[in-house]
């Protein structure tokens, strides 16, 4: 999974194709924070590229990352009785590995590249240590990844009550 760390270059970490859809912009990470706050959390980040088919993150593991992805698309499966059950596909601009990251515990889903692309790890100790040196970004960064998880299990709500319909 690990690839060579890359310069950080925020301005191309900013140029994404526009993402469609209300619910997508929904999920975008950080969408208002200022370059100066970008840089500031990407100097405690680790740029990991990855490839088609590489397993970025296992359903069991225990580790505590958090992991904004910057380009490529991701997919998200959940583990079955028969074998995993593919629940969606992570797009840039958002974050993956929240829950584990928040809470400690063991992964919850097993997440697969769907195509090349990069992304950056914040290790739960890089984030202890921006949060001292930045406490307003370290508060804006729990408060997002709030939103997005909140995001994400509306989506799911919607998805169950529709399921019910049918």
């Amino acid at each position: 999974m690990r690839g060579r760390a890359l310069p950080r270059q925020v301005s191309s970490f900013f140029d994404y194709p526009a993402a469609g859809g209300e619910s997508v912009d929904e999920l975008v990470f950080l969408r208002d924070r200022s370059e100066e706050d970008w840089e500031r959390l990407l100097a405690h980040t680790e740029a990991i590229r990855f490839g088609a088919g590489d397993t970025l993150i296992r359903a069991g593991e225990r580790e505590r990352s958090l992991y904004v992805l910057a380009s490529g698309r991701l997919e998200l499966l959940l583990p079955g009785k028969s074998g995993d059950i593919r629940v969606g596909t992570i797009e840039p601009r958002t974050v993956v590995g929240e829950m584990a990251f928040l809470d400690g515990r063991p992964r919850s889903a097993t997440v697969h590249a769907l195509t090349d692309g990069e992304l950056f790890e914040l290790r739960f100790e890089a984030f202890e240590t921006l949060a001292a040196r930045y406490p307003e970004l370290g508060r804006a960064i729990l408060l997002d990844l709030g939103r997005i998880l909140a995001g994400r299990l509306r989506l799911a709500n919607e998805a169950l009550d529709l399921a019910r319909r049918r």
